[in-house]
């Protein structure tokens, strides 16, 4: 009890339960013991009378919609709107390498790529009636890329290094500064380093275009998924999850690289098309949660107004009716990336966090900055992979409403483990198989799939439920540092694939999937509809009180 007070959302569901479920409609039954007046009608002592309660609750003067039970509502829908418009450039500026890396195919036996085992040799010697262009990629530049093949994995890799370094930048500032102006920033930067790669004159201004998509894309996701978290409450924390998801965003882009046909022209549209959204971000309001862990009162109370009146709720809260919320005696304490190793628990679930986390982007990138090794078109491919992935979010959300079994630790291990046999699969696929590319398609899109929209979700949901608020956007930063490297890694192990063995990146993907399915499974505590901790003291003690 003595946490009752920090755990308002718990005490504000247990509220509403109690007035929509109306557990006593017929109360017991009183007598009055002098005369009384009420609203203009005597009442006689000796008078029997039964309160009803259900005219209060019911009242649409006191309760808007009062016979629905609405924990969250509009403002919440709105932000996931924003969010997965915000996806669009953020996956597209992610795909600009499966795209700008493709390369023509050749039918020449003695020029195509199996024979001289170089991209810019085969763009270069390849008869013209002998080519197949899809897609005007950076290869197709003159001098832009070639003689140097591997350019475009460097190029992906910078990029990453980028995203790292803005997600821990990022995860730093937001803790310090607020989720909302660091999300703004990253939003706006993102659409300008976009537009600096679609017309950088060569691959030097191209890179360092890419690296700022990077670094706003690790600044804009990290912080803007730790805000959309702590606006809502513990039933609802993994639906504003599932908004990051690129599965609708990845069809865009795959629509919009097959219609443009030029890298440039895909570049300039995947980042106009998003501009209006950065006209809605500003419309969000900051986290009440770091506001009240910074102790501005006030602040904080008009972001909950400001939820409230966009949910239509008439509830509203004051600067008095925050200040008996606890808070930890360090909470002005800038935190660093060391203090997610302070505890052994904290340490624990860190290093289950930095294996999940290699894993999320180099399983999927390993497949898609190489999709040309796949059966198919390989705009269909990544259209494919986007789509098969729209039935993720309404999985997850399904088992947040009517299973009580399934929780965060049985999905994170079973989806990296499907993802582990997936991988181990592909690998084994015996080289004079028939239909042995379209098997191994399949294998790789299926664990692609199960990694980068289930597990990816269930690891960021961890990342956030795991760690205290005044760390939160630093955790969720620090360990978007380790899937960049992952990220760095994946183009570097495609061109190993394309110039030592071609299973190589899939095998590193596979050994990653595995370490992280056996800690997680070792590890971590289930955290399903538990409240976030907002304090360390909470954390240490392993305060996770149920949400009804």
């Amino acid at each position: 009890m003595a946490d009752k007070n920090s755990l308002t959302y718990v005490n504000a569901v247990v509220s509403e339960v109690q007035r929509l479920a109306n557990l006593l409609p017929q109360n017991l039954f009183r007598q009055t013991t002098e005369e009384v007046t009420l609203n203009g009608y005597k009442i006689p002592a000796g008078t029997i009378i039964v309160p009803q309660i259900s005219c209060v609750l019911y009242d649409e003067k006191i309760f808007p919609e009062p016979y629905k039970f609405k924990p969250e509502r509009r403002y919440q829908i709105f932000m996931f709107f924003v969010v997965q418009y915000l996806m669009l450039n953020s996956a597209g500026n992610y795909l600009f390498t499966s795209f700008g890396g493709l390369y023509r195919s050749c039918r020449d036996e003695k020029t195509n790529l199996d024979a001289v085992k170089d991209v810019c040799v085969m763009v270069q010697s390849c008869p013209p009636n002998s080519s197949d262009i899809l897609f005007h990629s950076l290869y197709e530049d003159r001098d832009f890329v070639c003689p140097n093949s591997g350019l475009p994995q460097h190029l992906q890799s910078l990029q990453a290094i980028g995203s790292g370094i803005g997600a821990l930048l990022g995860g730093h500032a937001a803790d310090q500064f607020g989720r909302k102006l660091i999300t703004n920033t990253g939003a706006i930067l993102m659409c300008i380093a976009g537009l600096l790669g679609a017309i950088s004159p060569n691959w030097t201004l191209l890179a360092v275009a890419m690296f700022g998509m990077g670094f706003s894309y690790g600044v804009l996701v990290d912080s803007s998924m730790t805000l959309a978290s702590e606006s809502v409450g513990p039933k609802y924390r993994i639906v504003q999850t599932l908004a990051f998801q690129w599965a609708l965003a990845m069809q865009i882009a795959a629509f919009i690289a097959y219609v443009t046909g030029t890298w440039r022209m895909y570049l300039i549209v995947i980042n106009v098309a998003v501009i209006p959204a950065l006209f809605l971000v500003p419309l969000w309001v900051e986290s009440p949660r770091w506001l009240i862990q910074k102790r501005k009162y006030s602040k904080a109370a008009e972001s909950l107004n400001v939820m409230s009146k966009w949910n239509g709720d008439s509830v509203t809260f004051s600067e008095d009716d925050l200040k008996d919320i606890q808070l930890d005696k360090g909470n002005l304490k800038i935190y660093s990336i060391w203090h997610l190793f302070m505890t052994r628990k904290l340490f624990l679930y860190s290093m289950v966090m930095i294996l999940s986390a290699l894993t999320v982007e180099t399983t999927v990138a390993v497949i898609i900055f190489d999709v040309q090794t796949l059966a198919g078109n390989p705009f269909l491919n990544i259209a494919l992979y986007g789509t098969l992935r729209l039935w993720v979010p309404l999985f997850i959300i399904f088992l947040e409403k009517y299973s009580s079994k399934i929780g965060r630790r049985s999905l994170f291990c079973t989806s990296q483990a499907f993802t582990t046999i997936c991988f181990f699969a592909f690998l084994l696929v015996p080289v004079n198989l028939e239909y042995r590319m379209m098997i191994k398609t399949v294998l790789a899109l299926l664990a692609g799939i199960s990694n980068s929209s289930i597990f990816f979700t269930v690891y960021k949901q961890y990342s956030m439920e795991l760690y205290p608020t005044l760390m939160r956007a630093m955790a969720v930063g620090a360990f978007g540092v380790i899937e960049r490297i992952g990220g760095a890694m994946a183009p570097q192990l495609v061109h190993l694939s394309r110039t030592m063995w071609p299973g190589f990146g899939v095998l590193v993907a596979s050994v990653l999937a595995l370490a992280s399915l056996l800690a997680g499974w070792a590890i971590l505590p289930e955290t399903k509809n538990a409240t976030m901790p907002d304090t360390v003291s909470q954390e240490e003690k392993g305060i996770r009180e149920e949400s009804l």
